[in-house]
């Protein structure tokens, strides 16, 4: 056979397996989508359409660990559209309950330069992951071994947040000075809130001096708001009504950018207005997705929020 009647005979063929594989994926036909795409990735390098499909098709059939390794190889060989197989990876961990590994995949990515697209969705999946930290049954706060200055030193930052978090829960107040004197000195915006929550709910009533927003202010625990309170919790409600109405795919990535602004600076409020900062977030959102937000935003607002989303990226 001529060689050019061997080229239009693979390609024949390559396009047979293309259409089998459409027809798998109507017919949900998952196990054998995976089955061809096997065959069909040894004889060409797939686009990445067909590469979604296949994770998705993986997904379906509980192949988790596959997602997983898969997306680890395609990064690692330098394959390109590393948003795509990264999103991929932390679904799959997030499929296996394995939360704390987003949560530390998720830190590592908000430090570097990422689209601000991708950003919103690796702070969707990594607060799906904390929240399901959080939903966990946890052992009561009075089998849970005592914690002391130094045991508190040693532990990595998402154990620090998770044993705040129980002692919220609890209201066990005996950890009232550790917690002051950490705070004095902790330089993770994040952390410091649910320090800050931990003294206001332990009903802290004495002057504390801490950094926050690049300035050092004092604050009295016990006088300060609850984190659904304040300013930020009515511009959010304002701009999510708008996503959702607009845009309801993207609310859970919207969602999750807000709280992360939220809580990265409490008990600090934003310097601009409600109107200002619900225009400011809208049209930066609403851009995200090529949607020109109809109301003028206030440059400066809109400065300081993408100044915030720089630093949340630096942490």
């Amino acid at each position: 056979m001529p060689m050019d009647d061997k080229v239009i005979s693979h390609r024949r063929f390559l396009g047979k397996m293309e259409r089998d594989m459409e027809a798998d994926r109507q017919n949900d036909d998952h196990a054998a989508f995976v089955d061809k795409f096997r065959r069909y990735e040894a004889l060409l390098e797939p686009d990445i359409g067909l590469i979604e499909q296949f994770y998705r098709a993986l997904s379906a059939i509980g192949q988790h660990d596959e997602i997983i390794d898969y997306a680890l190889l395609q990064m690692n060989a330098g394959r390109g559209h590393y948003d795509v197989h990264m999103r991929h990876l932390l679904e799959g961990l997030l499929s296996q309950e394995r939360y704390f590994e987003v949560v530390e995949f998720s830190d590592h990515l908000m430090k570097e330069e990422i689209p601000h697209d991708f950003r919103i969705e690796v702070a969707a999946l990594r607060h799906r992951a904390k929240k399901a930290i959080d939903e966990k049954k946890e052992a009561p706060v009075s089998e849970m071994p005592e914690v002391d200055a130094d045991s508190y030193n040693d532990m990595q930052s998402y154990e620090r947040m998770d044993f705040l978090k129980r002692i919220i829960e609890e209201a066990d107040d005996r950890y009232r000075e550790l917690i002051r004197n950490a705070a004095a000195g902790e330089d993770n915006p994040e952390l410091l809130t649910f320090m800050l929550l931990y003294l206001r709910t332990a009903g802290d009533g004495n002057v504390l001096a801490i950094h926050k927003m690049g300035e050092r202010i004092e604050v009295v625990p016990s006088e300060l708001h609850d984190l659904e309170e304040g300013v930020f919790r009515s511009i959010s409600a304002r701009v999510m009504d708008e996503v959702e109405d607009r845009i309801p795919q993207f609310a859970e990535s919207a969602a999750a950018m807000l709280m992360s602004h939220m809580l990265y600076c409490y008990p600090v409020e934003p310097p601009f207005g409600t109107e200002d900062m619900v225009a400011a977030y809208l049209e930066e959102i609403l851009g995200m997705v090529n949607i020109e937000y109809e109301v003028a935003a206030k440059p400066q607002a809109v400065s300081w929020i993408r100044a915030l989303e720089q630093s949340i990226a630096g942490e």
